[in-house]
């Protein structure tokens, strides 16, 4: 049996060796031809999986190790009888922390009190939920929308999407639907965008296309007056250069890129493909050791100050921004190649649960949050 895999998925040879032989490509490589002696695909969002890609093959099996599914024809492969399975929340806890450092980050360089702002989360899976969870231990005023919960009468005071709008921070995160009752597909247009508040911070971790790009940049080109954050573009990795030099923090679509998320999505498919195969569960990540778990903090009454610090030492989205904004001025015919590598030598970060931090000088309230925030108190 051939296995044909994204080699940019974590264990991705190791897991998937116990079926057959595996062969390691490129997301954006993998062709109809590669895949005409193939009976399992394993794949990432950046490979379209459709008719194009599959027709006259021997697929079976497609599975993605990511929480979205936008780039899997799902009635092509409900039609041609073949099996697909993605990992939901795989890397959730990894894009709940990306926000939560951006926004001690941001905090801390604009001396404001998070716990004094409102949030608004749109989208309540499983990083929505998180997110709220997080905001609310801190102190923020929460508001979520989800329609389709909403009208499942899911058991949460949902908000209005203007009541949203209004909120000091918008963070999106939910999947791309280009059509239909729940469509996301520039959810964030012009007139939503024209209705935001001055100093807004627009944060968008979900899917590029779920923020007009272009309504974002004529609002930043003309007022200058909201914080743009984005993980997510419209045409990755062929993103507006324009865009990228104006928003505030820009990262390669890396906000989940957690490696106990990268794992998790390597493992959920696995399980899937022993169900699919009826094999036994053979294989089980022996997870990397951590260098530096200990923190070091000083001790501060500025809450702001005292999470930025801790945040940073785990992960320096500054960092990772600056990177990208290197690419503002590359020719065109090489900047999707620049983005792929980026991600592709991405140093992957540990999530929060990892590390420990000293509580001797901390307060009741600082221990509380922490904790809340799944750091462990030494």
């Amino acid at each position: 049996m051939k296995i044909v895999v994204d080699e940019n998925i974590e264990f991705c040879k190791e897991a998937f060796e116990q079926f057959g032989e595996v062969s390691l490509t490129h997301g954006r490589k993998i062709t109809n031809e590669l895949l005409k002696d193939a009976s399992i695909l394993i794949v990432r969002s950046i490979t379209n999986v459709n008719k194009e890609l599959l027709d006259g093959t021997n697929v079976k099996f497609v599975g993605t190790a990511t929480i979205g599914t936008d780039h899997l024809d799902k009635e092509y492969l409900d039609q041609n009888k073949i099996k697909y399975t993605s990992a939901p929340g795989c890397n959730s806890y990894a894009v709940t922390e990306y926000v939560l450092t951006t926004l001690a980050y941001l905090a801390n360089l604009y001396d404001f009190e998070l716990n004094q702002k409102s949030i608004g989360i749109i989208g309540y899976g499983n990083i929505g939920k998180k997110l709220t969870y997080s905001a609310k231990a801190i102190g923020m005023k929460v508001l979520v929308n989800d329609p389709p919960l909403l009208r499942e009468n899911f058991d949460y005071d949902f908000a209005a999407l203007e009541d949203v709008l209004q909120c000091d921070i918008i963070t999106f995160h939910v999947p791309m639907n280009k059509k239909g009752i729940d469509k996301t597909f520039h959810l964030l247009d012009h007139e939503k965008i024209s209705v935001l508040k001055p100093g807004t911070i627009v944060i968008n971790t979900s899917r590029g296309g779920v923020v007009d790009n272009k309504a974002l940049l004529d609002r930043i080109q003309n007022k200058n007056d909201i914080i743009s954050v984005l993980d997510v573009w419209e045409s990755e990795p062929l993103l507006n250069q324009k865009l990228l030099q104006k928003v505030f923090i820009g990262t390669p679509h890396i906000a989940g890129y957690s490696y106990e998320g990268k794992v998790n999505g390597t493992t959920m498919i696995y399980d899937e493909l022993c169900n699919f195969l009826n094999q036994e569960k053979m294989w089980k990540p022996k997870l990397k050791e951590i260098e530096n778990s200990k923190l070091t903090i000083d001790k501060s009454d500025n809450f702001n100050k005292f999470l930025s610090d801790i945040t940073k030492q785990i992960y320096d989205i500054q960092k990772d921004s600056n990177s990208l904004k290197e690419l503002v001025n590359v020719d065109t015919s090489s900047l999707a190649e620049n983005f792929d590598k980026l991600r592709k030598n991405y140093n992957l970060r540990r999530e929060f649960n990892n590390y420990f931090i000293p509580s001797e000088n901390l307060t009741p309230n600082q221990k509380d949050i922490l904790e809340k925030l799944r750091f462990n108190l030494a």
